[in-house]
């Protein structure tokens, strides 16, 4: 691929990147969700086919991580089976075939152009670097950018501080493999400064534990297995310098530190702000273009290099050794402090800085819901309560009033949607996706440079490959402990770098007389019009149709629950101008787009109140109930419409003991509780007035 035309992809897949993250923003919004879903289900299927048709013809790498991928997503889908909340499920399917679409597309782009790995790698970086610009760009521009955002944390465009800062992260290595890196064009490489810098600064300020945790593991695995230490090293170590200074004053700027702060807090902040981050930006390109051009014309010499190793080495087994100190001297001691960490780790009532301190902590929110997980799992142990219900069956056993709809941590949130099943399934798929990465790099756990002649060289490839896998590592940590797994933006990001990681197959590639990697099994793509519509090979032609066939009912399921909820809205909006047969319609095409949901038959029972069948209403309220026992805000419902309209408190009362069941700490529930049986008291004092011998001696009838 020539060098512009190489460039125009890398853009592109960056571009693409981005306009998910923008896209789907925090994943919450089920249309523009649903809008982001359906375009990467037709585009990675379109990838898939292709690759299907006109990729390599040998061993399909990565292939049992793929149907270990499959095998997750039909488990989610036949989930909707025992779901207590089937609605939730149907949309967490959408998103796990989305998401094996995505990793599909991966492995077909390794097997349609295994040497594009360079070009993948300068995309997923173009795109994260857009995400974290715009993310530090809303400190810069608050009013226009992000003027409801009332957190000391970054977390534009999402919405959420630890995507934000996850995104940075899983761009971390393949910023510092383009600073390191042997070939390219010095200028290019130069820009690696700069944006790794910008990255530690979005990383810094999202002030994410998590994301900044698994950053730092991705480069130990750089440095101990990237024979690249020192060029690294200048890299890492000439943007950390860079970005101590932006990170030092707003660390003294409440804008950056303090929640709830108004906007003319962050407005006063703003200018100075964007001056620095420009300023590093210009400091940091002119530095990386000072040592591109002298690496280039004079490599460091081994004693050069084996000393700044040496060095290097020192200064973190001295940093080590300073912290195993500090905390083996401290007032608890090193026993316990650790065990004093772990309480603060696990508890459910600890409480955690929304500013920078949180760095320096171990609390969390995550204690309460993990163990809300472990409860769910402990009365469901096999098949869980179905994908994407966390939400509420936490409800039974939560000690808060917070809402949570996940588990803060994908491990845990299988295990409660999808029990053993699930946790085996997603094990299974972790064990076979790290076996094809280490197929893919060389397999080797070795923590030294091969011996000339031993193993596969640490040529560009290898490097590059190694890079793409280390971000799609960084996404998986990441999300093992938070939920980022249900943000699109940095989980397609890290998904399809790991599925092009594990399809691309054992770099074997030798170097040329001229110094470039020639690499076995490459496919042999068509030169014309005529060779792409037209294959030769009939299999792979229906393969492919079979293929895209599927894709198209995989997006005409993820179309339909937005469907469903747009259908809902207009039979709302009908119900308040008056036309209640239209809406009762309406509310009936909602019910049969997606007839796991009650929001339509509560639209409906909206809709018969709203004309004055009572009765009717009930009927479809109670008709909701039994679709979803398990939801405590149906029972809410259909107690408030026997209370308020069929005055019938002990039908009420009998229909609140099953919400407060369901959800004890539901105060509307307890509320309306208190108010249904002050109600049955009032009745039954009214009833047996009326039928002592005072109030005329007359009985009540057998029908009172």
């Amino acid at each position: 691929m020539q060098r512009y035309a190489s460039s125009a992809a890398s853009v592109l897949i960056g571009g693409a990147f981005a306009a998910v993250a923008f896209g789907a923003k925090g994943g919450s919004d089920l249309g523009s969700l649903t809008s982001v879903e359906i375009g990467l289900v037709v585009v990675g299927a379109a990838l898939i086919a292709v690759a299907v048709v006109h990729g390599r013809r040998d061993e399909l790498y990565g292939g049992s991580a793929l149907l270990a991928f499959v095998a997750l997503a039909a488990l989610t889908t036949l989930s909707l089976l025992w779901s207590i909340a089937p609605d939730l499920t149907w949309i967490e399917a959408n998103r796990t075939l989305t998401y094996l679409v995505v990793f599909a597309a991966g492995i077909a782009l390794a097997r349609l152009a295994p040497g594009s790995w360079s070009v993948l790698l300068k995309g997923l970086l173009l795109g994260a670097t857009a995400i974290v610009v715009y993310a530090l760009a809303s400190r810069v521009w608050p009013d226009s950018l992000a003027a409801n955002e009332i957190y000391a944390r970054i977390g534009q465009p999402y919405g959420y501080w630890n995507a934000v800062g996850v995104t940075a992260a899983l761009a971390i290595p393949p910023a510092v493999w383009l600073g390191a890196r042997r070939s390219g064009h010095a200028p290019a490489n130069a820009l690696a400064y700069p944006l790794l810098g910008l990255l530690i600064v979005a990383l810094f300020l999202s002030y994410s534990r998590g994301a900044l945790g698994a950053a730092v593991v991705a480069l130990i695995v750089w440095f101990a297995f990237v024979p690249l230490r020192v060029r690294s090293l200048a890299v890492v170590g000439v943007s950390v310098v860079g970005a101590a200074p932006v990170i030092l004053w707003a660390l003294h700027r409440d804008a950056f530190t303090k929640d709830l702060v108004p906007l003319s807090v962050r407005e006063s902040a703003a200018g100075e702000f964007g001056m620095l981050l420009l300023t590093i930006t210009a400091v940091l390109l002119a530095i990386g273009l000072i040592i591109g051009f002298r690496v280039s014309r004079e490599a460091p010499s081994p004693r050069i290099r084996r000393r700044v190793g040496l060095t290097a080495a020192g200064f973190a087994c001295l940093v080590t050794l300073v912290a195993f100190t500090s905390v083996a001297f401290s007032q608890r001691g090193l026993t316990g402090t650790i065990s004093n960490r772990f309480h603060s780790l696990t508890s459910e009532t600890a409480t955690t800085s929304g500013g920078p301190q949180r760095l320096t902590q171990t609390s969390s929110s995550r204690g309460r819901y993990w163990r809300n997980a472990g409860h769910i799992f402990a009365a469901h142990p096999l098949d869980g309560t179905g994908a994407g219900t966390f939400g509420t069956a936490r409800l039974r056993y939560r000690k808060d009033v917070l809402v949570a709809r996940h588990a803060h941590g994908f491990f845990a949130q299988t295990m409660a949607d999808m029990g053993i099943l699930g946790l085996l399934v997603v094990l299974a798929f972790a064990a076979a996706w790290l076996a094809a990465v280490f197929r893919t790099t060389g397999g080797r756990l070795r923590f030294w440079r091969p011996r000339p002649g031993g193993g596969v060289p640490w040529d560009a490839e290898r490097v590059g490959v190694t890079a793409l896998a280390l971000s799609a590592l960084v996404f998986g940590l990441h999300s093992s402990i938070d939920w980022t797994w249900f943000v699109p933006g940095c989980a397609v990001l890290g998904i399809f770098a790991a599925g092009f990681a594990a399809g691309r197959g054992p770099v074997t590639a030798v170097a040329n007389a001229g110094g470039a990697t020639l690499t076995a099994g490459r496919p042999a793509l068509p030169r014309s019009a005529r060779g792409w519509l037209l294959p030769k090979n009939p299999l792979r032609a229906g393969a492919a149709v079979a293929v895209v066939l599927v894709a198209i009912l995989c997006a005409w399921a993820i179309d339909q629950p937005e469907r469903s909820d747009s259908a809902t809205q207009d039979a709302l909006t009908l119900v308040a101008q008056g036309h209640f047969q239209a809406a009762l319609s309406k509310a009936d095409h909602a019910h049969n787009l997606n007839p796991l949901s009650p929001k339509p038959l509560l639209v409906r029972a909206a809709v018969q109140d709203s004309a004055g069948d009572t009765k009717d209403a009930l009927t479809t309220l109670q008709g909701a109930v039994i679709q979803q026992p398990s939801n405590p805000q149906l029972w809410i419902k259909l107690a408030d419409y026997e209370l308020g309209r069929m005055h019938d408190p002990g039908a009420a009362l009998q229909a609140l003991r099953a919400a407060l069941y369901l959800d004890p700490l539901e105060q509307s529930a307890q509320a309306l509780f208190l108010e249904a049986s002050a109600a049955a008291r009032g009745q039954k004092t009214k009833h047996h007035a009326a039928s002592s011998p005072s109030a005329g001696g007359l009985a009540p009838s057998p029908g009172e």
